[in-house]
């Protein structure tokens, strides 16, 4: 499949029926078209793994949904389930009854289940469906829990300095009067900024609040949007990172896609709904616009900015040996798993310049209040 789709991409314009959008009449049955139930990646992972297991053990395919809707426990899942069974059940095929809540499982989930049903390898597009949501999971979590860490240390660094400021000080600045000497030039500076902050602290508040609501109505709009796309693929430090990972997932996605026999130009279109950056949207319009014109992907891949470099040699082969499905998935893998180790090697370094940031700052600020204390005990005795 992924040969004839690179062979002769302008035949794929015509998906089969199980890819055709769907109908009028289909939205219209659609139990959820109200709203979109939220469903997180690791909910469609439980689900995608018993259809497996239960297709690889033989049973039925709409016994097996019919036995995940019953099992289910997700509250805003489980109706669409039993809808997506009814629908089975009646005759209606898997994709169809899928696609009714496209917006629940996603346009990308439900055209490999078409695929699958068209060319009989439902199993092992559900195999495969697992492993990519696996992946996604993982590399999700990874990053979490890389950039927890220092942003713990961070908050906690914060209240500390708060504490000092609006608690401990004003005690201190009690001391020095009772003692009737003035305070050293930095502590006094020290002193009098926490006596200014604590006075202004309405205003502070209501400063940051305006700020953060501003910021966020900013983020909301197309302008935003276009700054952020282009920072987190050009920053000097995180590109190194982020044009891996999006890259990653991107190829490792139309790769998927490719292998369960979505046509090479509906896979394309699919990674477009899928992705968010906008640079990335850019670079996929120009590979539907390339292989619309029966060209094929590596000359785009190759000039773009962001790409990694050995990327597009590697499509270019993949193209010319028509295996473009399953060298896209390698290629996504690697890089994915590139820029995870990027990440925990800048953040093995991050986290100890955190500490001794943090340390710095309170240790000053505790220095700085102590030592002219210990001074004017020395000199009373």
């Amino acid at each position: 499949m992924a040969t004839a789709s690179l062979m002769n991409p302008r035949n794929e314009l015509k998906p089969s029926a199980a890819l055709r959008p769907r109908s009028d009449q289909a939205v219209k049955q659609s139990p959820t078209l109200g709203g979109r139930v939220s469903v997180s990646k690791s909910d469609l992972l439980v689900i995608t793994t018993q259809l497996s297991i239960m297709c690889q053990s033989g049973v039925d395919l709409a016994a097996a949904i019919s036995s995940i809707a019953q099992e289910c426990r997700h509250p805003g899942l489980k109706p669409i389930l039993m809808a997506v069974s009814t629908d089975v059940n009646s005759g209606t095929s898997a994709s169809l009854a899928l696609r009714k809540h496209a917006a629940t499982f996603g346009e990308v989930y439900v055209a490999s289940i078409a695929s699958a049903e068209a060319s009989g390898t439902l199993t092992a597009v559900l195999q495969r469906q697992c492993e990519l949501l696996k992946n996604e999971i993982r590399m999700r979590n990874a990053i979490v829990s890389i950039v927890a860490y220092p942003l713990v240390l961070s908050a906690v660094a914060v209240l500390i300095v708060s504490a000092l400021v609006f608690f401990v000080l004003p005690q201190f600045s009690k001391v020095f009067q009772n003692l009737g000497r003035p305070a050293p030039p930095f502590t006094q500076l020290l002193l009098d900024s926490a006596s200014l902050m604590r006075a202004q602290a309405h205003w502070l508040v209501a400063i940051v609040a305006v700020v953060a609501i501003g910021l966020f109505q900013f983020s909301r709009t197309d302008t935003w949007r276009r700054y952020f796309d282009h920072f987190v693929l050009h920053a000097p430090v995180l590109r190194s990172a982020t044009r891996s990972l999006l890259t990653g997932r991107s190829f490792r996605l139309l790769g998927s896609l490719i292998e369960s026999g979505v046509p090479l130009l509906e896979s394309i279109r699919l990674c477009r709904g899928a992705i968010r950056n906008g640079l990335f949207l850019q670079l996929f319009d120009a590979l539907d616009r390339e292989v619309t014109n029966g060209r094929g992907m590596s000359t785009e891949v190759a000039r773009s900015e962001f790409v990694p470099p050995g990327a597009a040699q590697m499509v270019q082969t993949a193209e010319r040996n028509g295996q473009l499905g399953s060298v896209l998935q390698l290629i996504g893998q690697y890089y994915e798993e590139e820029g995870e180790q990027f990440i925990k090697s800048s953040m093995k370094i991050i986290e100890p310049a955190v500490i001794v940031l943090m340390g710095v700052v309170v240790g000053g600020v505790v220095l700085s209040v102590m030592l002219p204390l210990l001074d004017v005990t020395a000199a009373g005795q």
